[in-house]
């Protein structure tokens, strides 16, 4: 029977892909909206999002990380399913920062999900998926984290800012 894939095994084999890894759930996908496509069949679970964005741990990483510039190389990605007719009731964004230093690599993946959008989809409410991928030596290391949000404009517009501005220093470094 083969292995049901999840959300978490979507976001972690993008952020993989992000870092120049194999992945292991399924072929490498070359562009997020086929991962948004493989998202929205899937059934996502909301019982296990109890902590509030701004208690994330992972969250707090990136942006340690990003301030220090304790790093080598860092690089971004980041994509929206805004615009597309089909997504008008519900929306996925996915961001993800990874950073090398010597022969380390850590990758951070975060997906943003309205379930319902609100007229206003800045105030919409939603939820937060984290991965983070560390690779020393052959095998990579994953972990997870949960959050919600009530109001997108409030609770996680400002991380994502800050998370932009930190990127944009460093590119100026």
């Amino acid at each position: 029977m083969p292995k049901k894939i999840t959300v978490e095994d979507i976001l972690s084999d993008e952020l993989k892909r992000e870092m120049n890894m194999d992945t292991d759930t399924f072929a490498v996908i070359d562009d997020w909206d086929s991962v948004m496509n493989s998202v929205y069949q899937l059934p996502i679970e909301y019982a296990g999002y109890t902590n509030r964005v701004s208690e994330m741990k992972l969250l707090r990483e990136m942006i340690d990380t990003l301030a220090s510039a304790d790093f080598d190389h860092v690089k971004r990605s980041e994509s929206r399913r805004k615009q597309m007719a089909q997504f008008t009731k519900t929306l996925s964004m996915y961001y993800n920062v990874v950073f090398t230093k010597g022969k380390r690599k850590i990758g951070y993946g975060a997906l943003i999900h309205f379930p319902k959008l609100k007229p206003d989809p800045d105030r919409s409410g939603g939820i937060v998926l984290a991965a983070k991928i560390v690779v020393e030596g052959d095998k990579p290391k994953a972990t997870f984290e949960r959050g919600k949000f009530s109001d997108f404009l409030v609770e996680v517009k400002p991380y994502v800012n800050l998370l932009g501005d930190l990127y944009r220093q460093t590119r100026k470094m």
